[in-house]
């Protein structure tokens, strides 16, 4: 998998972190996968034999906390993934009250430029 090395000066735009954080889903998705066979295999030959083979409990430990930072580390993707759309959100609801604004600015100018004149001047409009 290629590691990605950034300098401070240069910054990931929010689309480019999305889909980074999704291929690391898939890479470690694909890794929690062969974790999970490894271990199932290890188990299986450990109960069917009678004595345990030298370090295989030691082995099972190893890969359940593999398993467990996997686990976490798709967790934190997903939190990513699920901020990521909130900001969006966000940034849509945004703009649209940005917009409300604007058209509420506009209109109370109109209003307030109506107010000043005369009655028969604003009838004549």
């Amino acid at each position: 998998m290629a590691t990605l090395v950034m300098s401070r000066e240069e910054k990931l735009s929010q689309d480019e972190i999305v889909l980074g954080t999704k291929a690391v889903i898939q890479g470690l998705e694909t890794l929690r996968g062969e974790h999970r066979a490894l271990l199932a295999s290890l188990l299986e030959n450990v109960a069917g034999r009678e004595e345990a083979e030298p370090g295989a409990q030691e082995r099972s430990g190893l890969l359940r906390r593999s398993l467990e930072a996997i686990e976490l580390g798709l967790g934190e993707a997903q939190v990513i993934l699920a901020l990521s759309g909130h900001l969006g959100a966000v940034e849509s609801e945004k703009q649209k009250l940005r917009v409300q604004v604007r058209r509420l600015v506009q209109e109370n100018q109109w209003l307030r430029g109506g107010a000043g004149r005369d009655p028969a001047e604003a009838a004549a409009q």
